[in-house]
């Protein structure tokens, strides 16, 4: 492994864990620590699920390290489809953050998801996840496929569940289905960001458009991250220099962040997102590696709601990973 690099992911893992107790991926305007082992996890680009989370067993599941660390916020209705253009919401359902520190997901089962693909999907909320493209695919920008699972309660035979579950904790069952949805007005999504500030204070940037926007921000991210950032990893810079490369704005990436991650990405609209590290972390070589798309990687998919009037909002998580 180049040593540069393994000097850099060491870096930003020991600068991040130093940050654990002003920084999360909670709703409070000052949020709480990730994990007492934050950044002993690092993110897998073979989108390995969460240790607390139960991997679904028909196919490989994202990379997921992300934690709540607070206890899960109350949830907002989400019967009405967001406008056109970005617009700042409260806190995600319960179900749409992922579980920490030996914890369990907690929330009301999904509903059965039916065998025939093509049924629609009752009022509920479902485990979804995405992976990487395979190497020499094409990242989509028009559509969003993802796999689709149930959530059901702990008690369940053969699901993962920490040790000591109690009523309304849930795990998570085997994928039922492959969804790909269009990227248009009549998707709604929440993105749960994290906006360092100017001032180095941390805050979470819940904000709520359609697929079209989403289409937009991902776009936006994948093309500044390899304009900007890859040629810096590829330069195995050192992570020092960062502060001074991005001292001033530069493809919408700012440094606020040292103190939680590496670099924030701000788009012509919406929420910050927040990179922890400048890739993701391949267990197989030991080191950072550059994703076919960071914004899979660092808008994370945690959940599907289906309203009672049929709506349909995917969640992505945004912030700090642990």
């Amino acid at each position: 492994m180049n040593t540069r690099l393994h000097r850099l992911a060491t870096l930003v893992a020991a600068v991040a864990a130093v940050s654990l107790f002003a920084a999360a991926c909670g709703d409070d305007a000052t949020p709480t620590a990730d994990s007492s082992s934050a950044i002993t996890t690092v993110p897998s680009a073979t989108e390995a699920p969460p240790t607390t989370e139960a991997a679904p067993t028909t196919e490989p599941a994202p990379e997921t390290t992300a934690a709540d660390t607070t206890t899960p916020p109350t949830e907002a209705p989400t019967t009405t489809a967001a406008p056109a253009g970005w617009t700042s919401v409260g806190p995600m359902p319960s179900l749409a953050y992922l579980p920490c520190c030996a914890s369990n997901f907690v929330g009301d089962p999904s509903p059965a998801i039916p065998t025939d693909p093509a049924a629609a999907l009752a009022p509920g909320i479902y485990r979804a996840f995405r992976q990487q493209p395979a190497a020499g695919e094409p990242v989509e920008t028009d559509t969003i496929t993802f796999s689709l699972a149930p959530f059901v309660p702990c008690s369940t035979p053969d699901v993962f569940c920490e040790e000591g579950f109690v009523d309304g904790e849930v795990g998570v069952g085997d994928v039922a289905r492959q969804v790909t949805l269009p990227l248009d007005a009549d998707l709604r999504v929440v993105v749960g960001g994290f906006d360092c500030g100017a001032d180095a204070s941390y805050a979470v940037d819940h904000q709520a458009a359609t697929g079209v926007e989403l289409a937009t921000l991902q776009t936006e991210l994948d093309a500044a991250y390899a304009s900007v950032v890859v040629p810096l990893v590829e330069a195995d810079t050192p992570f020092d220099d960062y502060a001074t490369i991005f001292a001033e704005p530069l493809g919408g990436f700012t440094v606020p962040c040292l103190g939680a991650g590496v670099l924030q990405f701000q788009g012509s609209a919406g929420p910050a997102i927040l990179l922890q590290i400048l890739g993701v972390y391949d267990d197989a070589v030991g080191s950072v590696v550059i994703p076919p798309s960071i914004s899979i990687a660092v808008m994370y998919m945690t959940a599907l709601e289906v309203a009672p009037d049929g709506t349909q909002t995917l969640y992505f998580y945004a912030g700090f990973l642990s």
